[in-house]
């Protein structure tokens, strides 16, 4: 039997009322699964965990348990304790990110009827000064490492590739040794997102990997990185170690890191003679400001570029 317009009506109000009188944690319970069905990576998550969990102590310290209650001065006043507790503006702009996101979900999947996240703006960030490592500070690093020694070989091979292929470190430490196309000389790899791509690598890296990987062993992992336990290698455990290393190394002005190995081979393929549009392939980047953070960051070495292949210089040279 079919339903008239106002017995329709009654029940998509009872429907909404019930939708109305869900509280913070069952809201946040139903975000996280429709997170993890999109097949985001465990780190994307954890932060949105984290961001929500803030953000619900900080409404329930203000007697606020329903998500329809939540208003566009909640938000603001979460923000501005933030601040307030030291937090920077990157961080705060994490936070405004992952709410947006939470609340859009509400508020599509028809448990909202306004979105409190409309109103709210990101804070203006300080310009990023990505530092690089010189030819002499790269040389002086990869000479810290033993190679002697099963450690010591792993972690200049681990150094080796994000120099050679500008991968993330979540990115480098999770590929699997059936992930790597020899013949190819690609490693398949999955970005930001859980967006696979394509990296390639050099000949000269090549070498070391297939060495690594005799040295490696078998294990019950197929991670390709391991420790001498035979388990995948930790971020913690590289950090540390890649931080060590440029201590020894005498390093200045740059913080070593998995980042800052990551931008020399960015500012060296450009140096080399590749262009921005491949270089944010490679990266695995979409976005037009990370294009232009990086335009602007190797402009002087693009413009050395185009004094050395400018089509009218040659022909006139």
């Amino acid at each position: 039997m079919q339903l008239n317009y106002k017995e329709k009506r009654k029940l998509i109000l009872e429907m909404r009322e019930e939708k109305e009188e869900l509280d913070m944690q069952s809201a946040i319970s139903m975000f996280i699964k429709s997170r993890k069905l999109k097949n985001l990576t465990e780190n994307t998550t954890a932060s949105y965990t984290q961001t929500l969990n803030k953000f619900t102590a900080f409404l329930e310290e203000n007697e606020i348990i329903k998500v329809n209650k939540v208003i566009v001065e909640d938000v603001q006043e979460f923000i501005q304790t933030r601040i307030e507790e030291g937090n920077s503006a990157p961080t705060v702009n994490k936070y405004i990110r992952n709410l947006r996101a939470f609340f859009s979900f509400l508020w599509s999947s028809g448990y909202l009827i306004e979105n409190p996240m409309e109103a709210i703006d990101k804070l203006v960030e300080e310009k990023r000064i990505l530092r690089t490592l010189s030819r002499e500070q790269v040389l002086a690093l990869l000479d810290v490492p033993d190679r002697a020694t099963p450690v010591g070989y792993r972690n200049y091979v681990f150094m080796l590739l994000i120099l050679d292929t500008g991968l993330r470190l979540e990115e480098a430490l999770s590929f699997n040794i059936d992930d790597i196309h020899w013949k190819e000389q690609v490693v398949q790899v999955f970005g930001k997102g859980r967006k696979e791509r394509l990296v390639p690598f050099s000949a000269t890296l090549a070498v070391h990997l297939r060495e690594y990987l005799e040295l490696r062993g078998e294990t019950d992992t197929s991670i390709f990185f391991v420790t001498i336990d035979g388990l995948p290698l930790k971020r913690r455990t590289v950090q540390e170690e890649i931080s060590d290393y440029g201590q020894l190394a005498k390093i200045k002005r740059v913080r070593v890191s998995c980042h800052s190995l990551r931008f020399t081979f960015a500012r060296n393929y450009i140096i080399n003679g590749g262009d921005i549009v491949s270089l944010m392939s490679i990266l695995g980047h979409k976005s037009l400001h990370m294009a232009q953070l990086y335009s602007e960051m190797f402009q002087a070495d693009i413009s050395k570029q185009h004094n050395r292949f400018s089509p009218v210089h040659s022909f006139f040279n």
